[in-house]
């Protein structure tokens, strides 16, 4: 029998949402030895690029054990693909699979993905029935789960989660702004609460994200929009520390975090891919004195050796 972790999980879920290029393997197994979150996700996968060249989202799909529950994030435009991608993910060992339809980017909305699918009935349709399918015929009975927005040019969140809750979806995680915003200005947490309402009544958990801060006003907006959780992400930026509620980092254990991350980035991505580890390093230093500086000669950067050295000549 299928075992539903989104409503095993503790309420409220406080979970690091997926971030393109940023919740990468390093990324996540630094979060989750300083504080677990509920559940994580891996960065988002194109299903029409998987289905080209497989190979190159390894990397993208690695995870370890104490990641659990671990969700793999699919983004695109072609029924097809989602149920040919879906189908071998399921026979990865995640616990769940989360289809994008919340991304703003341009790359992603121009080719009909990610926010452009709200309000696309018909293709979003397409889309779940097949993931539906593909995880029935791989036998691994996976959960299904959605990422979306509460509107595109203008807010229907009423419209579109009616829509979304007719699936059986395990869970759906709401973004409380319209796909125009971008990440920037108010999240309407109002439509969120609505959005909740509606899925709860089919039994279908309800994640909020947007505009997050910190633990506690997480806990609040749970508490006051009735929420089953909250995805954080850009306040995690640099700054995994933010699941321990009030906590602030000495200057010690920035450091230390940051050259832990260097060596995981280098042993996980080798010389060849170390620069992707240069964003998390102009996330972190801040707080101290010298700060700057010390950011400015990490970006500079291109081996484990060299961060090492500026470590030790700044502690």
């Amino acid at each position: 029998m299928l075992t539903n972790f989104w409503q095993q999980l503790k309420k409220p879920i406080i979970g690091l949402c997926p971030m393109d290029g940023v919740t990468d393997e390093p990324m996540r197994q630094i979060q989750c030895q300083i504080a677990k979150p509920d559940v994580v996700y891996t960065e988002f996968v194109s299903v029409e690029g998987f289905v080209r060249k497989p190979e190159v989202f390894l990397k993208k799909l690695a995870f370890m054990e104490n990641e659990r529950p671990i969700v793999v994030q699919v983004f695109g435009e072609t029924p097809d693909d989602f149920y040919n991608v879906v189908k071998q993910l399921c026979g990865m060992g995640f616990d769940g699979i989360d289809i994008n339809m919340g991304c703003p980017a341009k790359s992603v909305v121009l080719r009909g993905g990610g926010a452009a699918l709200i309000g696309n009935y018909d293709l979003s349709e397409k889309i779940i029935n097949q993931c539906q399918k593909a995880i029935a015929d791989s036998g691994k009975n996976l959960l299904l789960s959605v990422k979306t927005r509460i509107g595109s040019r203008g807010v229907t969140t009423k419209d579109w989660i009616a829509f979304l809750s007719k699936f059986p979806l395990a869970e759906v995680t709401v973004h409380g702004r319209v796909l125009k915003q971008v990440n920037a200005g108010p999240v309407n947490w109002e439509e969120i609460e609505i959005a909740s309402r509606i899925l709860k009544e089919k039994m279908i958990a309800c994640l909020g994200n947007g505009g997050i801060k910190s633990i506690s006003e997480a806990r609040k907006q749970c508490q006051k929009y009735n929420l089953d959780g909250i995805l954080i992400g850009q306040i995690a930026l640099g700054n995994p520390w933010v699941f321990k509620e009030g906590y602030c980092p000495t200057k010690k254990e920035i450091f230390e975090i940051i050259l832990k991350h260097g060596m995981m980035a280098w042993d996980f991505y080798g010389e060849k891919g170390f620069v992707t580890v240069l964003k998390h390093f102009s996330w972190y230093p801040k707080g101290f004195r010298g700060s700057k500086e010390f950011k400015r000669q990490l970006l500079q950067t291109r081996n484990i050796d060299e961060v090492k050295k500026i470590v030790d000549s700044f502690a």
